[in-house]
């Protein structure tokens, strides 16, 4: 990940990111981890080791939580990410259990893999982040095979809900730590749910949303948007 010369502070954060993602975020407040995890698990409630994907990426792998929860079969994993740090974590992790396992530091918005390539391909808390996500999205759909699967989640970032549980959990971890967490926030979540479920909507008329944790499809009284979509070309 590049760094921004004009702005210390920010690229302080981005050096120590892959140190404290999994420390803050799955091993701080409980709650919060609660919520991540169970984010895992709704992306995956869908399969079972019944069912498989030849090749799967997942974008914005950060340090491989994600892979904790998959269920299915597949006969290639591709992790790729943008920080060279947090994918270091994911490499040292995965890169010798005995499974075809890549790793790949790029942006998910002009990679390098050949067309309709993969079978599945998977983005956890990450499209939140990603100025132009419509380029992303178009890309995701240039990689993944005709009937693939696109399989997203994200924060419901501008609801209510949301809102209050940052102030309640990250926001104060990492304002103890003298972070200004609003402005890293205000510089990384570029963003909104609404704005992502547009454009979801707009890409993939084929789609199974999920909303968590009351299922009413609304950010205001929800925490995660998840999507599972069906790719037609």
């Amino acid at each position: 990940m590049g760094h921004d010369v004009d702005d210390l502070e920010f690229s302080k954060w981005q050096d120590n990111f892959h140190a404290l993602y999994e420390t803050v975020l799955y091993k701080g407040n409980s709650l919060l981890c609660r919520i991540q995890n169970d984010g895992h698990r709704l992306l995956e409630r869908p399969y079972n080791s019944s069912a498989h994907f030849d090749n799967v990426l997942e974008v914005g792998c950060g340090s491989g939580i994600h892979m904790e929860y998959i269920r299915h079969g597949y006969n290639e994993y591709h992790f790729s990410d943008s920080n060279a740090g947090i994918l270091d974590v994911a490499r040292e992790k995965y890169q010798n259990v005995g499974k075809s396992h890549y790793f790949h530091l790029q942006d998910t918005r002009a990679m390098d893999f050949p067309d309709n390539y993969f079978d599945r391909v998977i983005s956890v808390y990450m499209l939140e982040h990603i100025s132009d996500p419509h380029k992303a999205l178009l890309e995701w759909i240039r990689v993944i095979k005709p009937g693939g699967v696109l399989s997203i989640i994200i924060p419901t970032e501008g609801g209510i809900a949301w809102n209050l549980g940052r102030y309640l959990t990250t926001r104060r971890t990492y304002r103890r730590m003298g972070i200004d967490y609003d402005y890293i926030i205000a510089r990384e979540h570029v963003n909104t749910c609404y704005r992502l479920v547009s454009f979801v909507r707009h890409y993939f008329q084929s789609r199974r949303e999920s909303w968590y944790p009351f299922g009413i499809p609304t950010p205001h009284l929800n925490l995660l948007y998840a999507v599972q979509a069906i790719v037609h070309k």
